[in-house]
């Protein structure tokens, strides 16, 4: 792994998913690991979407993170 890829990895850590609840990419990554396949999974597991922007801001980004899980997984 080169510099430029340790650098990614590092910044990956403090992503913010859910600005509202300061939930980070970690959480909601180790959440989809764990098994979540749907926006509400994630909203059960993390708190994601229960803040007061009620997921207009975070969906998208958990919508993004599923599909991603989804294609590794085939």
């Amino acid at each position: 792994m080169d510099a430029e890829q340790k650098r990614a990895l590092i910044l990956l850590k403090y992503r913010p998913v859910c600005i509202c609840n300061t939930i980070r990419y970690p959480r909601v990554k180790d959440a989809i690991d764990r098994g979540a396949r749907s926006v509400e999974d994630v909203a059960r597991a993390t708190g994601c979407t229960t803040g007061d922007c009620r997921g207009e801001r975070c969906r998208p980004v958990i919508e993004a993170m599923l599909a991603e899980a989804a294609e590794t997984r085939r």
